[in-house]
């Protein structure tokens, strides 16, 4: 009997042809990534066939028709019937990719890790507390803190300085966040005392083995590949939904919407310094490996 393939293994032909120069860069934390495919696949399913009534009149378009009729079967620059289906199996080969990189590396020497996970912890459950539909304080706030972050290097001192601005505005929240999707507040507090700790640590470099440098490499193509079959979903709604903002808005990134929006905030009029937020009263601003920064996935595509 054979046996079945793993997520991984079935994409090996096409990560062995790729070329590491190549490797588009990621623009935003890994374990956004790998939350966004899942919806996007979601997405997919929901409105890749067109919609035709009883009369067989068209009543809504769908994906299927960016597909243009001379596209050959198994296209990869395409989108097709399996495209969702790709891309949880991309999301599962990431994730898998990414546990195999960290079993790699030694964690019990720097409170790294520990970081990375509480920054992941409370940007994912204030991004969630605040994405209620309405753009007010709240989303200004921590889009500042986003973007202060988004071009963070990949250093001890970057992500403590992450961890306590993210804690301080989770802070002014603390009741409503505690408990939410399991979030804890101590986490919180957790935060302070591991940016405090990193800041304390002799600044230098951690090299990496040869084996968890195979590994980074192959979580980052499969990332790549990921990327990219998002991409083309979301390239196709815009096209095809470009009549129904509502329907494109469902696929886009809440990360990325709130990256842009304050870049316009910050083009159009100074404020407080993004890398602190502000007092409640006034409008201020993901995490991932060795030392990621909300914006910086675990380790750059191509590193």
């Amino acid at each position: 009997m054979t046996k079945k393939k793993s997520d991984i293994e079935q994409w090996s032909d096409v990560v062995q042809q790729m070329s590491v120069p190549e490797l588009p860069a990621l623009t935003l934390p890994l374990h956004v990534l790998l939350g966004e495919a899942v919806d996007v696949a979601k997405f997919f399913e929901k409105y890749w066939k067109t919609q035709i009534d009883a009369q067989k009149r068209v009543t809504r378009l769908g994906l299927e028709s960016a597909v243009p009729k001379d596209s050959k079967k198994g296209d990869a620059a395409r989108l097709g019937p399996r495209t969702a289906e790709e891309i949880l199996s991309l999301q599962r080969a990431t994730q898998e990719a990414h546990t195999r990189y960290l079993l790699t590396v030694e964690t019990n020497k720097s409170p790294r890790e520990r970081g990375k996970f509480l920054l992941g912890e409370i940007w994912a459950t204030l991004s969630f507390y605040f994405d209620d539909g309405v753009e007010d304080e709240k989303d200004q706030m921590l889009a500042r803190i986003d973007a202060a972050h988004a071009a963070d290097p990949d250093t001890a001192d970057a992500l403590a300085s992450a961890l306590d601005d993210y804690a301080l505005l989770g802070e002014k929240h603390r009741d409503a966040l505690d408990g939410l999707g399991g979030f804890k507040a101590e986490y919180l507090d957790e935060a302070r005392a591991v940016a405090a700790e990193l800041r304390s640590r002799p600044a230098q470099a951690e090299a990496i083995s040869r084996q968890a440098q195979e590994a980074l490499l192959l979580r980052n193509k499969l990332a790549a590949l990921l990327v990219e079959r998002m991409g083309l979903v979301r390239s196709a709604a815009r096209f095809v939904f470009r009549s129904q903002p509502e329907i494109v808005r469902e696929v886009t990134s809440a990360y990325e919407r709130r990256k842009r929006a304050a870049a316009r905030r910050a083009k159009a009029q100074p404020g407080p310094s993004p890398a602190t937020p502000a007092p409640a009263t006034a409008s201020p601003a993901t995490p991932s490996p060795a030392t990621p920064s909300p914006a910086v996935p675990d380790a750059p595509l191509g590193a």
